[in-house]
């Protein structure tokens, strides 16, 4: 035998103001501005992120000492401190870019 189906009572049934709200579409057509703001200033259009400082590099020659995991520190232009790490395979005259 099929199981039965069972109604929910009416005071379970969904008042009318909670049931599925009707699905809308776009509206068929687009709507242009006037001529007369077509020539508003674009002051807001124009802003832009600020820039990001450009990765500089520097070629450093290793001194007498270097050796490989040996630490080294040079001023940059701009008055920043970069310390490097000498890489595997490099030593003393070796000459490598030091990016920051």
């Amino acid at each position: 035998a099929a199981p039965q189906q069972y109604a929910a009572p009416q005071q379970y049934a969904a008042p009318q103001q909670y049931a599925a709200a009707p699905q809308y579409s776009a509206p068929a057509q687009c709507y242009t501005a006037p001529q007369q703001y077509a020539a508003a200033p674009q002051q807001y259009a124009a802003y832009q992120q600020p820039a990001q400082p450009q990765p500089q590099s520097e070629s450093i020659t290793l001194p007498g000492d270097a050796h490989p995991g040996k630490e080294y520190s040079f001023a940059a232009p701009d008055g920043r401190t970069v310390t490097f790490q000498v890489p595997q395979g490099m030593g003393p005259g070796s000459t490598l870019t030091v990016s920051y």
